[in-house]
């Protein structure tokens, strides 16, 4: 059975409480990634391997699982604007991520990992736009590869990205 909240956060949810808008949001942004990604989190093999060794499986065993359990911890103090911020950005990455990666050739993602090589990132605070922009298209394309990001994206969330988009231009 697929839980809506992962026993992974149980305790954080405990220890401060969570607002039903961070419990739907936490909810949603699993079962979001849970429907657009196309890879395993852990492979099936080691999952067994774990499950022989220590006779129990991880908490975190999908994509969905760790997204909204990084969110939930990350964000455990934040401000309900500051966590619905994160759940957005996540959606929005994703969303951009299949759009700019998805009709790329091989050169596309070669260019990007080449550029992204070639910059000194220890200090990303002081990087150009233009290099921020490299390292921000190294994680979406990171994102496109190991997640197996797929076309199952809802009109919605479809709109919303294009408004969203819209908006930042303005």
């Amino acid at each position: 059975m697929n839980n809506l909240i992962n026993r992974a956060i149980i305790p954080v949810i405990n220890d401060k409480g969570a607002s039903s808008l961070r419990i739907t949001n936490l909810i949603y942004i699993k079962e979001f990634i849970e429907r657009i990604s196309s890879n395993s989190y852990i492979k099936t093999e080691e999952l067994n391997r774990l499950e022989a060794q220590y006779g129990v499986t991880p908490d975190i065993i999908s994509w969905g699982d760790y997204f909204q359990a990084e969110i939930a911890t990350s964000m455990q103090i934040k401000s309900d604007e500051e966590f619905m911020k994160a759940v957005e950005t996540v959606k929005f990455d994703m969303i951009s991520s299949y759009l700019i990666f998805k009709d790329k050739g091989s050169e596309f993602f070669e260019w990007v990992e080449n550029s992204f090589g070639n910059l000194a990132v220890d200090d990303l605070c002081n990087l150009s736009s233009e290099d921020q922009e490299i390292v921000h298209l190294k994680i979406l394309m990171d994102y496109y590869q190991e997640i197996g990001i797929t076309d199952r994206f809802t009109e919605s969330e479809l709109s919303w990205h294009s408004s969203f988009k819209e908006a930042m231009a303005i």
